[in-house]
């Protein structure tokens, strides 16, 4: 049986040479660096060297020049595991009088070839040492080439299949990452057409959402004004029950009115584009507040830090008007409003919150918050569009940013989005 010393003092490395090795029925010793690999080689009975070269100690380099300096060892082929990153890699392995190269990291397939070539040449191999050498400069440094032109031969071939071979695995590299690239194109190509798609159609949805907005309002000033024409002129001919009937009819235009102008608000929120400036956000909390009559008696509002943030001053403005209107709205039931506001830098965001200790919500409708007209409360209870929470979520999303609510029925609900923090910010499609 042919038998292998391999000298290697990676144990991983080691251990994957002796499997591909011993996969072809070779008897495979191992060497854990140059020195030991040379005492083993007293023992005899080895055909076939196979050497790394970077080791501590006594290098692959030396381990080759130590065995053809031996007239009885110089026989077994020597090859040598490299990366040959550098041509003097060849230079010092025809100085040493290495039979062959093997480059890291390699296949098994061409491992195996490689060294069956080596043993079937190895008579080749057992001619008496080579007493003349030839000296040769190369990159400023003298070298004395011992090895045989048989030695040479199988040298620079076998450096010559490792360029092809890292040549060809180029080549195909190249033509995979050109098929790559054409795929990219084609599914750029497919989002550019969906995201097309996508815009026209939001385009559509909110020209629609404006024109039966628009179109709504000539019939419903008739109705009001109509029924409050027959309130002036005709209220003595009608029964109590008659005017209360009409005031229905006069609140109900005037709720829906109220809602036309939300849809309408929510229609152009996402046509105007964004003017993102750094905003000072407790100046804005504060213009909101005082819009909303707070400080008051009855109601503790509380303002922690408020980093800045990147966003568009007037939409953001819009926001925090529906969130701290809500918050006064759903505590009006309690004695004491408290309401607390707060910001804080995570990441690459900041996060805002407002809580309030209103009658909340319970978690399982969550997600109802944020679409247009689901309402989780009754308009008898809390009058509303049912639009601003959803005009919420429409600006924060807008601004690559998310947001999202907790509750507990009877004791409040936080209200919490995020914005980017100055130096960038990831504006989504509205």
């Amino acid at each position: 049986m042919t038998r292998i010393l391999v000298v290697e003092d990676s144990p991983t490395q080691a251990e994957e040479l002796r499997l591909i090795l011993e996969s072809e029925q070779f008897d495979v010793e191992v060497a854990p660096d140059g020195e030991a690999g040379f005492r083993r080689l007293g023992q005899g009975d080895v055909d076939l060297i196979i050497s790394d070269i970077m080791m501590p100690g006594l290098t692959g380099y030396e381990l080759c020049r130590r065995v053809k300096a031996d007239p009885v060892k110089r026989a077994i082929p020597v090859i040598l595991l490299t990366t040959l990153s550098d041509p003097m890699d060849i230079i010092q392995g025809l100085e040493c009088g290495a039979d062959n190269f093997i480059t890291k990291p390699y296949e098994a397939k061409h491992l195996l070839a490689r060294v069956k070539e080596i043993l079937e040449n190895r008579n080749l191999r057992r001619g008496g040492p080579v007493t003349v050498g030839v000296e040769i400069y190369f990159l400023g440094r003298k070298f004395t080439v011992t090895s045989d032109k048989e030695q040479i031969l199988g040298l620079l071939i076998s450096t010559f299949e490792d360029v092809v071979r890292t040549h060809q695995a180029l080549k195909n590299s190249h033509r995979d990452l050109a098929g790559r690239t054409d795929e990219l194109e084609e599914a750029e190509r497919a989002l550019r057409l969906k995201t097309d798609q996508l815009e026209a159609s939001n385009n559509d949805l909110e020209m629609f959402s404006y024109s039966v907005s628009h179109d709504l309002r000539a019939p419903l000033r008739a109705i009001d004004g109509f029924s409050k024409m027959i309130v002036d002129e005709h209220s003595s001919q009608l029964d109590a029950e008659g005017l209360r009937k009409l005031g229905v009819i006069q609140s109900s235009a005037e709720t829906m009115s109220r809602i036309i102008d939300a849809l309408l608000t929510l229609a152009r929120g996402g046509q105007r584009p964004l003017e993102v400036a750094r905003i000072p956000m407790e100046d804005v909390v504060r213009e909101v507040l005082a819009e909303l009559g707070i400080p008051r008696a009855g109601v503790e509002c509380r303002i922690g830090p408020l980093p800045g943030a990147l966003a568009d001053r007037a939409l953001i403005r819009q926001v925090w008007a529906n969130l701290l209107g809500n918050a006064l709205k759903y505590s009006a039931p309690k004695n004491e409003i408290r309401i607390d506001i707060e910001g804080r830098e995570e990441g690459e965001d900041v996060t805002y919150l407002v809580r309030d200790n209103g009658v909340g919500f319970d978690m399982k409708y969550a997600g109802k918050l944020f679409r247009a007209f689901q309402r989780l409360h009754s308009r008898k209870e809390f009058e509303g569009s049912g639009i601003g929470l959803a005009l919420v979520e429409r600006i924060v999303r807008r601004h690559g940013g998310r947001v999202w609510a907790e509750g507990t029925p009877g004791e409040g609900a936080a209200f919490h989005f995020t914005l980017p923090r100055p130096g960038g910010i990831r504006q989504k499609s509205p």
